[in-house]
């Protein structure tokens, strides 16, 4: 297998790397803002309120 070939392969695999990166990077970006305080209070909160209230019972 030539230098060249390679070299081919590597750009191929660094070019696919980055791409899957910068995907997850772009959904968690997306993600985060779109969170809201609302949403943590309807979700977030109230569970671990219910998680409290499940631990005092004997």
């Amino acid at each position: 297998m030539s230098i060249t070939n390679e070299m081919t392969y590597l750009v191929v695999w660094l070019i696919g790397l980055f791409g899957l990166v910068g995907f997850v990077m772009a959904a968690v970006a997306q993600m985060v803002r779109k969170d809201t305080m609302e949403h943590d209070k309807r979700f977030v909160w109230r569970a671990k309120a219910n998680e409290s209230k499940e631990d005092d019972k004997p």
